[in-house]
C-alpha cells in the first residue's frame, strides 16, 4: 500500500469578514527583520491579509493589492497560516473594516518603502526619521493596509503609526485571538 497524502482544505464557513490572516511566506530577510525587532516566534510571519468572508481575502503585494483566493495561493503551495480574529470587534466593525480593505483594491504596492525599512530598522533614529520620509500615503505595504483598516475605524490597536506595524504585530494575544477551526477534514 502506497502513502495517502491529504492536502489541507480550508472551510469556507470559518473565514469571517474582517478577519486577518498571517501567512507564513517563508521570507528570509522579512523574518530577520522582526526577530531583531524583538518579535521572537512571531517573526515567522512574513505577510498578513485581510479576509473578506469565505476564502476571499485582499493583500497588499508587489505591483499592487489584489484579491487572491487563500487555498490557491498560500495553502495549495504549501504555506503555512493562522487566522486572527480582534478580541471583542463588532460584526458591524469587522464590516465596516473590511470594506475598507476592498475599496483599496488595485493600489499600487509601496516598493520604495519597502525596500527601505529593513535599513530603518539598523539606522536608530535617524533610520525612523528616513524611513518615514519615504513612506507614501497613497500606497501601503501588506501590514499598513491591514492595519489602516482598523485605524480608520479608531481602533488603533498597536500605539504606532500603520508604515511602522510588521505582520509580526498581529500575532498578539493581547489584542487578536486565533480561529482555530478553520480546515476541513477528509472522512
Amino acid at each position: 500500500m502506497g502513502t495517502v497524502l491529504f492536502m489541507p482544505t480550508l472551510n469556507p464557513n470559518s473565514l469571517k469578514i474582517g478577519y486577518v490572516i498571517l501567512i507564513n511566506t517563508r521570507k528570509f530577510a522579512i523574518t530577520k527583520l522582526q526577530h531583531k525587532a524583538g518579535y521572537g516566534e512571531s517573526s515567522k510571519w512574513t505577510h498578513v491579509a485581510g479576509s473578506l468572508g469565505g476564502l476571499t481575502a485582499i493583500e497588499a503585494n508587489i505591483p499592487r493589492s489584489r484579491l487572491i483566493n487563500l487555498q490557491k495561493e498560500y495553502v495549495d503551495r504549501g504555506y503555512e497560516i493562522k487566522v486572527m480574529r480582534r478580541k471583542n470587534q463588532e460584526a458591524g466593525k469587522r464590516y465596516k473594516v473590511a470594506l475598507w480593505w476592498a475599496t483599496m483594491n488595485n493600489l499600487p504596492y509601496d516598493v520604495l518603502q519597502f525596500f527601505w525599512f529593513p535599513l530603518s530598522i539598523f539606522c536608530g533614529k535617524i533610520g525612523i526619521v528616513l524611513h518615514n520620509l519615504f513612506s507614501s500615503h497613497k500606497r501601503f505595504l501588506c501590514s499598513e493596509l491591514i492595519v489602516t483598516g482598523f485605524y480608520k475605524e479608531g481602533d488603533y490597536l498597536f500605539g504606532k503609526p500603520a508604515e511602522n506595524v510588521l505582520p509580526a504585530d498581529f500575532d498578539n494575544s493581547g489584542l487578536f485571538e486565533e480561529v482555530k477551526d478553520i480546515w476541513i477534514f477528509a472522512r
